[in-house]
């Protein structure tokens, strides 16, 4: 039951496309590591992380499946607890979900934020988005080491070594999409 028009991602391209041509320049300035949250106030839509990850170095060049349309991104969906509910073969889907969770917002949601400050003590309590974050990075790469995956939430990028997993050197967190329950 998928059509070609599952894999080809072409409404996102134009919606893209539209953005750019409305917004110039907006989205060139914008730094790498956003992130931002909102209430899962659609009862389909599972609470945790959307993470956009870019992979670096040797990693950009490898495939970790084949016919992969958005390598070396990669987007990823992992609920609390660090479970995986889509992974990146998943991208039209959580790119659906995200179009669903974002549209008609421009500012964002005061409620949203005082529970993630509260859950994070204002951001200095991560561990639950780190165990996330090597939930997705497992995810993509077949493997999950919490060294480096720490090392991404510092400035700088990751600091694994050539060839610990797997040949992979490293990710970056381009973008973060916390989604927190409704209630």
């Amino acid at each position: 039951g998928v059509s070609i028009t599952d894999l080809t991602l072409s409404d996102f391209r134009i919606d893209l496309a539209d953005f750019r041509g409305e917004n110039r320049g907006q989205l060139e300035g914008l730094p790498q590591g956003l992130g931002a949250v909102v209430l899962a106030e659609d009862a389909e839509v599972t609470p945790g992380v959307t993470f956009c990850l870019r992979a670096e170095g040797e990693a950009a060049t490898r495939t970790f499946e084949p016919g992969y349309p958005l390598a070396p991104h990669y987007l990823v969906h992992v609920g609390e607890g660090g479970t995986l509910v889509m992974g990146f073969p998943e991208a039209k889907r959580i790119l659906d979900q995200l179009k669903r969770l974002g549209h008609g917002r421009s500012l964002p949601d005061p409620e949203a934020c005082r529970r993630l400050d509260a859950l994070t003590t204002d951001g200095r309590d991560t561990k639950e988005l780190r165990r996330q974050l090597e939930a997705a990075v497992g995810m993509v790469t077949g493997t999950s080491e919490e060294r480096a995956v720490e090392s991404l939430f510092k400035p700088g990028g990751t600091h694994a070594r050539r060839g610990e997993f797997a040949g992979l050197e490293d990710f970056e967190v381009l973008a973060y999409l916390v989604v927190l329950p409704a209630s």
